[in-house]
């Protein structure tokens, strides 16, 4: 290991006694810890990438990924800290559990339609991930797969997905905003655990299991809208009590009841029957006149965090 740094180039083929062979894939550790290698350049014969392979190249900065490439190996780029960005070719259909984990300089990643499959904590630790496109073929968000990216502020997640993981997102501390499809059946433990500054969330009539601990620690969440028909019961720990007790859960019309009767949603001081629009997320200053949800007239500069109304609009303060 590490007996390869600066620019390296790979042949489309090589000769060995007289016969010409070529590259096909890269084998499992080729470069592990070569932490002097700084580039990469592949040749388009190369169809897949082997485990561990790049593992630990902590200053390789760029690499291009052949065209006809399918696989991507179990962490194959595991620790590539100086990695700021990866095009991730149309054909690869697989990307291995952790292949990107604690890659901290990467700030985004398209994941094409040719990837049904991403492995547990693919992307775990990528601290300065601002951006994720995430394919449309992909049916599940693995296990801590985004878990860490502490930069990550917003996420769609395709409504081909339907089961988000264990720890899928648990401490995407910047996130604000995740958009949960009504294919999603099932929001397993700790999904969302510890997304700080997440302040609305909707889970859609779809979903059927909602695990423990699955918004803990969503200190800035002050409305859950659930589109659920039939509440069914969910965990006490599912949300922390301090969210049970001051949060807004809004629920579908004549189904008030059900919810005040059923495990872990009654335990929500606040829920209102009816589904809000038009809600706004702004910051801390507000200097216009704000009602609360009974028409009472408060003070915008002592109400706490919330739902509003202001002019024609609901409002969350933050």
């Amino acid at each position: 290991t590490n007996k390869y740094s600066g620019d390296v180039i790979i042949p489309e083929s090589i000769v060995y006694e007289g016969s010409s062979y070529s590259i096909t894939a890269i084998t499992n550790r080729a470069f592990h810890s070569c932490s002097a290698l700084t580039s990469v350049t592949i040749p388009e014969s190369v169809t897949s990438i082997g485990r561990t392979a790049f593992y630990g190249c902590s200053n390789l900065k760029s690499i291009i990924l052949p065209s006809k490439m399918k696989v991507i190996g179990n962490y194959t780029f595991y620790g590539c800290s100086s990695l700021t960005s990866i095009i991730i070719p149309n054909s690869v259909t697989s990307i291995g559990y952790n292949a990107f984990q604690n890659c901290s300089s990467l700030t985004s990643i398209t994941i094409p339609n040719s990837v049904t499959s991403i492995g547990d904590e693919a992307f775990s630790g990528c601290s300065s991930l601002t951006s994720i496109t995430i394919s449309n073929s992909v049916t599940m968000i693995s296990y801590e797969a985004f878990t860490g990216c502490s930069n990550l502020t917003s996420i769609t997640i395709p409504n081909s997905v339907t089961i988000i993981g264990m720890y899928a997102f648990s401490g995407c501390s910047a996130l604000a905003s995740v958009t949960i499809p009504n294919s999603v059946t099932v929001i397993s433990d700790g999904a969302f655990y510890k997304c700080r500054r997440l302040t609305s969330v909707t889970i859609p009539n779809s979903v059927t299991v909602i695990g423990d601990y699955a918004f803990w620690y969503c200190d800035g969440l002050v409305s859950v809208v659930s589109l659920i028909e039939k509440p069914f019961p969910i965990s006490n720990n599912t949300f922390t009590k301090e969210k049970y007790d001051n949060s807004t859960l809004y629920v579908p019309t004549e189904t008030l009841e059900l919810y005040k009767e059923t495990e872990g949603w009654k335990n929500f001081m606040h829920i209102v029957e009816g589904i809000p629009v038009g809600i706004s997320t702004i910051g801390r200053d507000i200097s216009t006149a704000l009602y609360d949800l009974s028409g009472r007239r408060v003070s915008p500069s002592t109400a706490p965090k919330g739902i509003y109304i202001q002019g024609k609009h609901k409002i969350i303060k933050q």
